[in-house]
Protein backbone atom coordinates (compact mmCIF):
# COMPACT_ATOMS: atom_id res chain seq x y z
CA UNK A 1 0.00 0.00 0.00
CA UNK A 2 0.72 3.54 -0.26
CA UNK A 3 0.05 6.43 1.83
CA UNK A 4 0.80 10.05 1.90
CA UNK A 5 1.66 11.60 5.26
CA UNK A 6 1.58 15.84 5.37
CA UNK A 7 2.26 18.10 8.55
CA UNK A 8 -0.40 20.85 9.35
CA UNK A 9 2.33 23.29 8.36
CA UNK A 10 4.28 24.47 5.23
CA UNK A 11 7.42 24.12 6.49
CA UNK A 12 7.39 19.79 6.05
CA UNK A 13 7.21 18.63 2.88
CA UNK A 14 4.43 15.92 2.57
CA UNK A 15 5.98 11.99 2.10
CA UNK A 16 4.92 9.06 0.97
CA UNK A 17 5.31 5.48 2.36
CA UNK A 18 5.17 1.98 0.57
CA UNK A 19 4.19 -0.13 3.66
CA UNK A 20 2.69 -4.10 3.86
CA UNK A 21 -0.20 -4.76 6.14
CA UNK A 22 -0.32 -8.08 7.79
CA UNK A 23 -3.61 -9.41 9.70
CA UNK A 24 -3.93 -12.47 11.52
CA UNK A 25 -6.83 -13.64 13.58
CA UNK A 26 -5.11 -15.21 16.81
CA UNK A 27 -6.30 -17.90 18.65
CA UNK A 28 -8.84 -15.91 21.49
CA UNK A 29 -10.39 -14.16 19.21
CA UNK A 30 -8.74 -10.77 19.08
CA UNK A 31 -7.16 -9.39 15.82
CA UNK A 32 -3.62 -8.37 15.14
CA UNK A 33 -2.89 -5.86 12.37
CA UNK A 34 0.54 -4.84 11.63
CA UNK A 35 2.36 -2.32 9.37
CA UNK A 36 5.89 -2.67 8.47
CA UNK A 37 7.49 -0.27 5.89
CA UNK A 38 8.84 -1.16 2.49
CA UNK A 39 11.00 2.15 2.07
CA UNK A 40 14.40 0.55 2.96
CA UNK A 41 14.23 -2.07 0.09
CA UNK A 42 12.38 -0.62 -2.44
CA UNK A 43 14.56 1.14 -4.66
CA UNK A 44 13.75 5.08 -5.69
CA UNK A 45 14.83 7.96 -7.74
CA UNK A 46 13.79 10.18 -5.09
CA UNK A 47 16.41 12.05 -3.34
CA UNK A 48 16.57 9.99 0.71
CA UNK A 49 14.61 12.27 2.98
CA UNK A 50 15.68 11.66 6.91
CA UNK A 51 12.49 9.86 7.91
CA UNK A 52 11.76 6.34 8.28
CA UNK A 53 8.48 5.25 9.23
CA UNK A 54 9.04 2.39 11.88
CA UNK A 55 6.85 -1.18 12.19
CA UNK A 56 3.45 -0.42 14.21
CA UNK A 57 0.18 -1.85 14.86
CA UNK A 58 -2.30 -3.10 17.26
CA UNK A 59 -4.49 -5.38 18.68
CA UNK A 60 -8.27 -5.51 18.18
CA UNK A 61 -10.32 -7.19 20.78
CA UNK A 62 -14.18 -8.04 20.22
CA UNK A 63 -16.64 -7.02 23.44
CA UNK A 64 -19.78 -8.66 24.23
CA UNK A 65 -21.70 -5.66 23.69
CA UNK A 66 -20.95 -5.83 19.67
CA UNK A 67 -18.00 -3.15 19.95
CA UNK A 68 -14.19 -3.52 19.92
CA UNK A 69 -11.43 -2.47 22.23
Amino acid sequence: MSAEFQMPTPLVPTRESYFVRYCKHLPDGSWAVVDVSLDSIRPTAQPVLRCRRRPSGCLIQEMPNGYSK
